[in-house]
């Protein structure tokens, strides 16, 4: 008896395990045994197994003898296919030798069947079919993105050392800026700002200070600093901050910083005595 396909009962479906002689006590039955126990076995007596989108194929030819070549429509109507080098040919349940006792090379017919089959005889044609896979990214290319995450791609330095001043409560530039061109649109700018010596002059006011990426303020740096509720020079220091920002982006991208007189009527400066302000800009890779 040929070899025929062979099913387990897994609790909810039969599944294929693959080609055997039936034995007892297997159920050898064209259709599906109805309400099957777990374990229970089903052995298709007529083999009309359908592939659907499987990767392996299987075909079965039933001789009427003399045949030297196999090719077209199998006994279940499927038209022989294969992938040359990776079939099986299986002749009455016994495996054939490739250019030995059979030639496979166009991938549609089975030719130099050696002997000739007789009437009744099975052939069976087993085969992985070929598939392309797409989207995918090369060892290399892996590579590369592990070495990237998390590590510094580039680095922008930029500095200032000219004093700046101003009297309104009118956010303006302090001349401290740089401009960086991020290299994916989801690595992550480390912005860190070193400002130098600042000093409010006179009268009841402060000095307020943000961080701009182009127009749009992303950090506040001080408010209220230097306030001292008198009318005396006063000169409080420099100031720092690190901001990690997500411009997501592979355009250029400016970063600066403004500052105000928060009482509009006195003077406050940056870079007094023409100090220098620094800026560094990290781009971090993700």
């Amino acid at each position: 008896m040929a070899a025929v396909p062979i099913y387990v009962w897994n609790g909810t479906a039969w599944q294929e395990t693959g080609p055997t002689i039936p034995a007892s006590p297997i159920k050898y039955q064209a259709s599906a045994p109805t309400s099957p126990s777990t374990g229970d076995i089903w052995v298709d007596s007529d083999a009309d197994v359908t592939t659907g989108s499987q990767q392996f194929q299987r075909f079965r030819f039933v001789a009427s003898g003399g045949e030297t070549t196999i090719s077209g429509n199998d006994a279940n109507g499927a038209t022989l296919a294969y992938t040359a080098g990776a079939e099986l040919v299986v002749l009455n349940g016994s495996t054939l030798v490739r250019g030995q006792d059979y030639t496979a090379t166009n991938g549609t017919s089975i030719t130099g069947l050696s002997p000739a089959l007789v009437a009744n005889d099975v052939l069976e044609v087993f085969s992985f079919i070929a598939f392309t896979v797409a989207n995918t990214y090369t060892q290399s290319q892996v590579d590369g993105l592990v070495a990237a995450a998390g590590k510094v791609k580039q680095i922008v330095y930029g500095s200032y050392g000219t004093q700046t001043n101003s009297s309104t409560n009118t956010y303006v530039d302090t001349g401290l800026t740089a401009t960086i061109t991020p290299t994916s649109a989801t690595s992550k700018i480390l912005v860190m700002i070193a400002h130098g010596a600042n000093q409010k002059e006179t009268n009841n006011t402060s000095m307020a200070m943000r961080l701009y990426r182009g127009a749009t303020s992303i950090a506040q740096i001080m408010v209220d600093g230097g306030k001292d509720g008198g009318t005396g020079r006063n000169d409080f220091g420099g100031t720092n901050i690190n901001v990690l920002d997500e411009p997501a982006t592979t355009s250029a991208t400016t970063y600066k910083t403004q500052f105000m007189s928060q009482g509009n009527n006195a003077q406050v400066s940056v870079q007094t005595g023409n100090s220098l302000s620094t800026i560094i800009l990290m781009e971090i890779g993700v």
